[in-house]
């Protein structure tokens, strides 16, 4: 049944198959269940080494994520454009300036 019900096969119909296509697909399972679940390595294939590949998207909010550890609820997502064209960024600088800047 490890092999047959997360795929959806009934029991007797594996039951049925041929023994050398019911014994391939044993084979198949037990050899699959020594691979990493995380990366996919298995200990009879090729050997690997590790590239680091850093996306810019994910540090710039991972940085802003880091930076901003105080607030609690908040959630970092990229916007598209710089910041000096954007609007949103644009009216919450405006409005910042405005709640510091001292009024005579």
């Amino acid at each position: 049944m490890a092999y047959c019900g997360p795929r959806g096969i009934p029991l007797s119909q594996f039951l049925s198959w041929d023994r050398a296509d019911q014994d391939a697909a044993l084979g198949w399972s037990g050899y699959e269940a020594r691979r990493c679940q995380r990366c996919g390595w298995h200990p009879d294939e090729r050997r690997e080494h590790v590239h680091i590949d850093v996306c810019p998207g994910c540090a710039r909010l991972a940085a802003a994520e880091k930076a901003n550890q105080d607030e609690p609820h908040g959630r970092a997502h990229l916007a598209a454009g710089t910041a000096d064209a954007c609007e949103r960024c644009t009216r919450e600088q405006q409005a910042n300036q405005a709640t510091t800047t001292p009024r005579g």
